[in-house]
């Protein structure tokens, strides 16, 4: 696995703190293979749910049924939603729209045909240093983030949104007032009428509902494992099903199996976005990563494999793990709050060296680089799991992890690119620091993912580096899976291999000791001052002079 990379421009150097490490339906046949298919927008529709046309559409009710009448004589148009385009000026300002998770926010027009699918849109007229314009529908009085350039495209009367456990519903009571399932089919139906909107049931599925029957977006989310031969769920991630400007959504069980949140009478649009609430996967600049799937009345099974969603659902779900799995009392990557932003990951189709970057405000773009494309599963899930380790080691000692980094490598790397792979004593001693720590949350959580959660008991991460040379781990050592196991690579493997006869030290004690230190040497002395009653603890000196 390659995984050093270093960033040698000097002027890098006085602003920025860099630390990169290494490091029912069959397979989609919709095209995913390439860096990126824009969405292209086709006829703008009319919209069938402002409140102009829901105001047409029950006057013609009114005129053409009297029993519509007079269910209908109490009953008043207003406006329950606002159709908004927010226009963030900078990546700050798109974090703070996206802070909330009460929003739903799509990258395209709501109110567009989409004449060819894709995995991201991006308006032409925006400027190349701006993200693109968000648009949703939002409810009356919803409160909203500061400082964000918000325009009003039309005021919306959505009476059937259905979803579960919202009294605005279908056959409930709308602006305090009781209203009738069939009246508000009937509004629906004719609004989509004389907006030229009134699409049917698809007429190839023979178990097309009519009008009036509701269905509930629901199916499984799998990519293929290359290790277990086979496909898994992809645990957690979110789909939505979206109609117009309503839009359901479902998380994924461990088994891939979702269900969404409510019910359409009609077809509708699903996607994914490869996101939660604090990590979000990139495809371009300030661009999520998203699958964009079929429009259809009823489930939706996916299953991805040797394509670049199949590798975002990979990434995917090592992030998820560390999030918001068994970690084993592990400190947590950077969360998602007002003071600290959501963290992204550029799933770059690339096979080469992955990096964390501690982020700064000049810094735009992903805080990780992951360039494991064409990697076996456990690699790409592994090298996640590395990279993340990173940003976590921050969150553990942020002033010890500053040191550390700018001895490993801003000082180091800043003359020239040749100084970068020589960083010298101190250098090494602490790039020996980092990368180790990494490794060995790469190696640890892995294997209980597959040992654990997907019930492959005899699973072991193969780039653990228990039969590596001590000469060929300069950096990547195997001194914090050593401090773990109870396996001596010396007395199998001979004296080229590390010498370990420590044993029983939890993940958690070893990420404890990274707090105050700032070398190889300080690393080893924590070990030992703060496990006294280890009874192996006598061998933690000769353990780390190995290297």
């Amino acid at each position: 696995m390659k995984r050093l990379q270093i960033l040698n421009y000097s002027f890098l150097g006085l602003f920025l703190v860099l630390m990169a490490s290494c490091s029912d339906e069959p397979i989609s046949t919709e095209s995913t293979q390439g860096k990126g298919v824009s969405i292209k927008l086709g006829n703008k529709l009319e919209n069938p749910y402002s409140v102009k046309n829901m105001k047409k559409a029950l006057e013609n009710l009114k005129k053409s049924n009297q029993s519509a009448k007079l269910a209908a004589d109490d009953f008043e148009i207003t406006t329950t939603h606002l159709y908004a385009e927010f226009k963030p000026k900078n990546e700050d300002e798109l974090n703070a729209l996206k802070a909330d998770s009460t929003i739903v926010l799509y990258d395209h027009p709501l109110d567009y045909e989409i004449e060819v699918n894709g995995d991201y849109y991006r308006d032409p007229t925006t400027p190349t240093d701006q993200p693109t314009p968000q648009y949703c529908a939002l409810k009356i009085g919803q409160q909203l983030p500061d400082g964000v350039e918000k325009i009003t495209l039309e005021e919306l009367f959505i009476p059937d949104e259905n979803k579960d456990g919202n009294s605005n519903k279908v056959g409930g009571k709308i602006n305090g007032k009781t209203v009738s399932a069939a009246l508000i089919d009937a509004l629906v139906e004719e609004s989509l009428r004389i907006t030229n909107n009134l699409d049917y049931p698809n007429s190839q599925n023979k178990n097309a509902k009519t009008t009036s029957s509701k269905w509930r977006p629901a199916g499984r989310i799998q990519v293929w494992d290359d290790v277990l031969g086979d496909f898994i769920g992809v645990d957690g991630v979110k789909v939505r099903a979206r109609r117009w400007f309503t839009t359901h959504t479902g998380i994924a069980d461990v088994n891939g199996f979702y269900s969404c949140d409510g019910q359409f009478s009609r077809d509708a649009n699903y996607s994914i976005d490869w996101e939660r609430y604090d990590f979000a996967l990139q495809d371009h600049w300030l661009n999520g990563a998203t699958y964009n799937g079929p429009k259809k009345e009823g489930n939706w099974d996916l299953s991805l494999k040797d394509d670049k969603q199949a590798y975002y659902a990979t990434i995917f779900s090592g992030a998820y793990f560390y999030y918001y799995k068994d970690r084993m009392g592990l400190t947590s990557p950077p969360t998602n709050s007002f003071w600290k932003r959501k963290l992204r990951i550029k799933a770059r189709l690339e096979n080469s060296r992955s990096s964390y970057v501690k982020v700064r405000r000049i810094w735009k773009g992903a805080d990780i680089s992951l360039q494991a494309w064409g990697d076996r599963s456990d690699l790409v899930f592994g090298t996640t799991i590395h990279e993340l380790a990173h940003a976590a080691h921050r969150e553990v000692d942020d002033s010890a992890y500053n040191s550390l980094v700018w001895k490993a490598y801003s000082s180091p790397c800043a003359p020239s690119a040749e100084s970068c792979d020589h960083p010298g004593p101190t250098g090494a001693s602490a790039r020996r620091v980092m990368e180790t720590w990494a490794t060995t949350v790469e190696i640890v959580l892995t294997n209980l993912r597959y040992r654990s959660y997907l019930n492959n008991s005899n699973y072991s991460y193969p780039w653990n580096l228990q039969i590596t040379k001590i000469e060929e781990q300069p950096f990547y050592t195997s001194v914090g899976y050593d401090l773990i196991d109870d396996f001596n690579q010396r007395s199998i493997y001979g004296i080229q291999r590390p010498q370990d006869r420590v044993s029983g030290y939890t993940i958690k004690q070893v990420e404890n000791s990274l707090k105050n230190t700032n070398s190889w040497s300080e690393w080893k002395e924590n070990v030992k001052s703060q496990n006294p009653t280890n009874p192996t603890n006598q061998y933690i000196d000769e353990l780390f002079n190995n290297w």
